[in-house]
């Protein structure tokens, strides 16, 4: 791979104000094509989790605020945190990376392979973030219709 396609691949340049699903899916399609072959299955699995949470939040982005650090850390995993640590990895030789200690015991491999349950924690965070403020926003709305039609025969189910 050439510097600066390495350097496009691995650090887009562009942060979108916002999260663009479409910018997004391109760069984990490129991702994906990248290391397909390159790394073990269970590297490849971690980064499809992962991608599949971007995709989850970027689905449900219409409910985090403008400016949202949620919204910034999605992005920055699947546009920079992830794709760095991939080039980190990717440039070791395969039995070097997956069978000399390099960090505490633990090869290169095992030290990516903690590198990406820490971003799939974050983004698991937020998402919950997300489902918990769709939950919040249900209840209050809820709670506006009990006070609206208070004393109707409507039930709304948010008794006891």
């Amino acid at each position: 791979m050439i510097g600066s396609e390495k350097q496009a691949f691995f650090h887009d340049p562009e942060v979108a104000a916002g999260l663009d699903p479409g910018d997004l899916e391109r760069a984990m399609a490129e991702q994906r094509r990248r290391i397909r072959g390159r790394v073990p299955d269970d590297v490849l699995a971690a980064v499809g989790r992962i991608h599949g949470q971007v995709r989850e939040v970027a689905a449900r982005r219409h409910a985090l605020p403008p400016g949202s650090p949620d919204a910034f850390v999605v992005e920055r995993t699947a546009l920079d945190y992830l794709p760095a640590a991939l080039e980190s990895y990717l440039n070791l030789p395969r039995g070097y990376a997956n069978r000399v200690p390099v960090s505490g015991g633990r090869t290169a491999r095992r030290v990516l392979l903690d590198q990406l349950a820490l971003l799939e924690a974050k983004l698991g965070e937020v998402l919950e973030a997300v489902a918990k403020g769709d939950t919040d926003r249900l209840l209050a709305h809820g709670r506006f219709l009990e006070d609206r039609f208070a004393g109707t025969e409507l039930d709304v189910g948010l008794g006891s």
